[in-house]
This record gives C-alpha cells, sequence and structure tokens, in this order.
C-alpha cells in the first residue's frame, strides 16, 4: 500500500505558482529524500501535506483524504521560533504534546537527547532544539514522518547520527520517512527512494536516480559534482 499518493498537485501563493502540476507515490514503510534547490517548493510541499496550503489537485494519506489523516502525520519545520524567556525545560515542553511520561522518555532516549530532558529550551543549540522537535513528532507514534531540513543547524558528525536515528525508526517503527536535504553525499547511504523538485517534478525513483549527470543538471539548472561514494548496505 502506498501511505501516501500525490495526484496532480498545483500549490499558488498568491498569483505565484509554486508547484506545477506533480504527481508521486510514496510506498509504505519507505524513506525518500526530497532534493531540490532554494525556493523548489520543498517546505511549501511539506505543508501542504499537512494541510496549511491551498492547492489543486489530490493528497491521500493510506487511501483517505490527507485531512482525515492529519493525527498519523509527524511535521519536523526547517525553522521554529522560541520565546527566549520560556520558562520550560524538554521535558515541560514535549509534555504539552502528550503527558505519557514513559513515552516522553523513550522518545528522549530514540532521539539520543536524553541527558538534555531537564535543561531549558532556551538554552539549547539550534541542533539541539531540532532533535527536541523530532522527539515531539513522534511522541504521536505518526505512520508518516515529514522532516523540513533536520539537520540543517548540525555539524557533520550531527548529521550522521541524526540519520542513524531516522533509520533506526523507519526500521523499528516501520515509519514512512519523507525528507528535504541538501547533503546529497550522505542522504543517499540510507534513503532508497528520491523526489527531485524544482517547481515541477524531475525524477521520481530510486536512490541512483539522484547520481545522473542530466538529473541534476536539470534540477539544479547547472553542473553538479557529487563524489561518487559507495552505498553501504545492511
Amino acid at each position: 500500500m502506498n501511505a501516501l499518493e500525490v495526484k496532480n498537485l498545483v500549490v499558488k501563493l498568491g498569483e505565484q505558482e509554486i508547484i506545477r502540476n506533480i504527481s508521486f507515490a510514496l510506498p509504505e514503510g519507505t524513506i525518500t529524500a526530497l532534493i531540490g534547490p532554494n525556493g523548489a517548493g520543498k517546505s511549501v510541499l511539506l505543508k501542504t501535506i499537512i494541510g496549511l496550503f491551498p492547492y489543486q489537485g489530490e493528497i491521500k494519506i493510506f487511501n483517505e483524504n490527507h485531512l482525515k489523516m492529519v493525527d498519523f502525520i509527524g511535521y519536523v519545520p526547517q525553522t521554529y521560533v522560541l520565546d527566549p524567556v520560556l520558562p520550560l525545560t524538554v521535558f515541560e515542553f514535549l509534555k504539552l504534546t502528550n503527558n505519557d511520561e514513559k513515552k516522553i522518555e523513550i522518545a528522549l532516549k530514540e532521539t539520543d537527547i536524553y541527558e538534555l530532558k531537564n535543561k531549558n529550551l532556551a538554552k539549547l543549540s539550534g541542533g539541539q532544539l531540532q532533535r527536541v522537535l523530532f522527539a515531539r513528532a513522534i511522541l504521536a507514534e505518526p505512520k508518516i514522518l515529514l522532516l523540513d531540513e533536520p539537520v540543517s543547524e548540525t555539524d557533520i558528525v550531527g548529521q550522521k547520527e541524526f540519520y542513524e536515528i531516522i533509520k533506526h525508526l523507519n526500521q523499528e517503527r516501520k515509519v514512512t520517512i519523507l525528507i528535504t536535504s541538501h547533503e546529497i553525499t550522505i542522504i543517499h547511504t540510507f534513503a532508497q527512494r528520491v523526489l527531485c523538485l524544482n517547481k515541477s517534478l524531475v525524477c521520481d525513483g530510486p536512490i541512483t536516480e539522484l547520481f545522473k549527470e542530466e538529473i541534476l543538471k536539470k534540477l539544479y539548472q547547472r553542473d553538479i559534482f557529487i563524489y561518487p561514494f559507495n552505498r553501504h548496505e545492511e
């Protein structure tokens, strides 16, 4: 079964067309990388799936209209604005989403931030805050996770650790994951599929599509060199 189906999707903000008539499907239990240049419509696509933007076309989650299935979707935004004087610890912040303390502790451990549970939110680094938002997203035990540049505030070591956490959740919880990223040379090691988006869909297929010169040139409108790392299979 497909976890997510998008058909003939058009999204306009005012008079500007952000997404042009795209169609794709994500098989249940897969990890898909959403790749494209700045302004390609990646964040808009994720926000449209969770119901934040009007659109033309069709979006289905497990064969139901996506607006009926929002509770099955976990979403981690690219940016999150915090009140710097907000007197909340990480644990207290997560309790606003789910009051089950046992589940909160599990989420903290799964996202490898248990040691931050009593730290004030305002004292977190950008990368730490992204992990807290990730923990919050999985507290609801979603069937689909939408992650918008979740490692943009993290160094290269932290990125690899984060991707391992994502891979673990996918394998253990069978969560379908759609993740936007600019880190092409890392993301190819754990994603099975790729969507290449630059307002319209440039490619939709196995992750190996990402390393075809003609696709990258069409996607970024210029020559792109990708170091040919070997993909390590489990």
